[in-house]
């Protein structure tokens, strides 16, 4: 547990990396057909078709990943946080409610990243415009795509961390 002014000891723990919006539609479509199929005898084929495309798209977000590096982040663009321990993204679960705050959306680190992982860059003060680029010192404003909150701090303590507080969409 830190501060800006006192850093935690771990401070790698608290790396996000910024990462350009993933593709999702055919991991979806796989997840739905493997669900709806498990009542019914699945159809191999499409299951064969559908995981072939979730491998196509996991290829087109390496290539994005990949020709994003460098790039200035803009306000206005969407984009994905990487937890760098975990390899996990900070997701937003609209359908489950946050642990402290029961009218806010949970926040969490998921494995592979679904559009719950999108975030608009907006400036928190109205001093920058769509388009401008983010630089050092700006405060931001991260807007879940997904569920329409932006990212906040609880002011409620975590039981198990009596120093820190939850993160959730609000």
């Amino acid at each position: 547990v830190g501060t800006l002014a006192k850093p935690p000891v771990k401070f790698r723990d608290c790396l996000f990396k910024v990462m350009p919006m993933f593709r999702y539609a055919a991991q979806k479509q796989f997840v739905e057909a493997l669900r709806h199929d498990a009542q019914t005898f699945p159809d191999q084929l499409v299951i064969e078709r559908l995981r072939y495309a979730v491998e196509l798209e996991k290829q087109q977000n390496e290539a994005e990943m990949t020709d994003s590096l460098g790039e200035q982040v803009l306000y206005g663009s969407v984009v994905q946080l990487l937890h760098m321990k975990s390899n996990k993204f900070l997701t937003v679960n609209k359908k489950m409610p946050a642990s402290m705050e029961k009218k806010a959306m949970r926040v969490q680190l998921d494995q592979w990243g679904n559009e719950g992982s999108w975030f608009y860059v907006q400036p928190y003060y109205k001093l920058r415009s769509p388009g401008d680029s983010v630089v050092v010192n700006d405060v931001i404003s991260l807007m879940s795509v997904n569920a329409g909150q932006p990212l906040s701090v609880s002011k409620h303590t975590l039981s198990d961390h009596t120093n820190c507080q939850e993160v959730n969409a609000n």
